[in-house]
């Protein structure tokens, strides 16, 4: 395995910071997974995931405030879109991560880690 050598920058490990803790929480993680197929309406979304619509609205003004989340107007409608290529990086090494532990190429476990 190679070791890559670099000097993050404070300013981005500010910023990276700010975006992954927003993620932390795992409705926003399945939104922006939703999201990952192209934009979405606020219906859409609640529908998707059984969210009441306050809880959907409150996720989305979280990850659209931390540049997450970008959205479109039509009218009433809401159209909701992943931000930038940021994020779907992350969210392709979270599936990367998966797939190793499934394979069981990489071994952690998760029972001694959860809350």
């Amino acid at each position: 395995m190679s070791v890559k050598t670099t000097n993050i920058s404070s300013e981005f490990i500010q910023t990276a910071a700010r975006i992954l803790k927003t993620l932390g929480h795992p409705d926003r993680i399945k939104i922006v997974e939703f999201l990952e197929n192209g934009e979405k309406t606020v219906g859409q979304i609640q529908r998707e995931f059984n969210f009441l619509q306050p809880i959907t609205s409150q996720h989305l003004k979280v990850m659209y405030d931390r540049d997450i989340v970008t959205f479109r107007q039509e009218g009433t409608r809401y159209f909701y879109s992943l931000a930038n290529n940021f994020i779907i990086k992350i969210l392709d090494c979270m599936s990367e991560v998966q797939d190793k532990l499934d394979s069981g190429e990489w071994d952690f476990d998760f029972s001694k880690n959860s809350n």
